[in-house]
């Protein structure tokens, strides 16, 4: 399986993820946090308390005041990010030229090159019935090719239905420090993974990223069709020519959608949503700049 095209130079400038926790790292990188440590941008002055460096002392302030104040700083931080993939057999459906695993792999190249650019590190678990490979967060663009390999020549170790709820358990075990993580998947799996996800969330700063297929969602009229399910293997034979049928198929789709919606919405965690038919580039920079106006509405409310 080639890589797919990456994105241009240009574009990847564009991408300005806002990162909404606090993000552990080793090294300083150029991500703005929204907490207040050391940094080179000044966030607000407040009065001295026990254990504050004294060398943050704003001597100017304190002398009009008469009560030492000390100032605060924008932290800038290194960002560890972490793919969670799903790799599990719905992934290679298509009903169109591209199927969900290719739109994968392009998100994945795409954010692997513009974390590294920007100096921070990645990891990647892929997982299909659980976590079936582990490749360890490093930096540079050398770990784009290890993961993109690793898409390639990935298969399950065990013919079963997708469990998302272990893969969201174990990812919670594995990833041990405060981190962005991607979860990319079509979320094609049995319930019980929504209380995993929540959990998760409560620790790092999870995005998911649900990948789509037009044909879940409006079935056309094909006529007689076999259909098959890609994890288990059971067939159906359906009349798509049957309207009835049909609304009833848009129906189940609208409400699984909603389900979905919800689930993301309690475990608060960001959706992003890319169908086979989207510009994968174009959603993320849609993603990114709604993350950024909502993180700047905060702000203006807080203050």
């Amino acid at each position: 399986m080639s890589a797919p095209p990456l994105a241009s130079e240009a574009l990847l400038s564009r991408l300005d993820l806002t990162i909404a926790r606090r993000l552990e790292g080793l090294l300083q990188g150029d991500h703005k946090s929204p907490f207040r440590g050391q940094g080179l941008d000044l966030a607000d002055l407040r009065e001295y308390q026990f254990h504050d460096d004294v060398r943050r002392i704003d001597w100017n302030v304190t002398a009009r005041t008469q009560i030492p104040h000390v100032r605060e700083y924008i932290e800038d931080r290194e960002v560890t990010c972490w793919f969670v993939l799903d790799m599990s057999p719905s992934i290679d459906f298509e009903s169109v030229s591209v199927s969900k695993r290719a739109v994968l792999t392009e998100f994945t190249a795409l954010m692997c090159r513009f974390l590294a650019r920007r100096g921070n590190r990645a990891g990647a678990l892929l997982f299909s019935g659980g976590v079936d490979r582990v490749i360890p967060a490093r930096g540079g663009r050398h770990q784009l090719h290890v993961i993109l390999e690793a898409l390639g020549r990935h298969r399950p170790k065990r013919p079963a239905p997708t469990d998302l709820s272990h893969a969201l358990r174990d990812a919670a075990k594995m990833i041990r420090k405060r981190a962005l993580v991607f979860i990319v998947s079509d979320f094609i799996s049995p319930d019980g993974w929504q209380k995993p996800l929540g959990q998760l969330a409560a620790r790092h700063d999870v995005v998911a990223v649900r990948l789509s297929d037009p044909l879940e969602v409006k079935l056309p009229n094909l006529g007689l069709l076999t259909f098959q399910d890609s994890e288990t293997g059971e067939q159906v034979f359906v009349d798509t020519h049957d309207p009835n049928f049909r609304k009833r198929f848009a129906q189940i789709a609208a409400a699984r959608e909603d389900a979905l919606r919800d689930a993301f919405g309690s475990a608060g965690v960001d959706a992003l949503e890319i169908s086979t038919e989207d510009d994968v580039v174009d959603a993320v920079l849609r993603f990114a700049d709604m993350r950024k106006h909502r993180a700047k509405l905060t702000q203006g409310a807080a203050s």
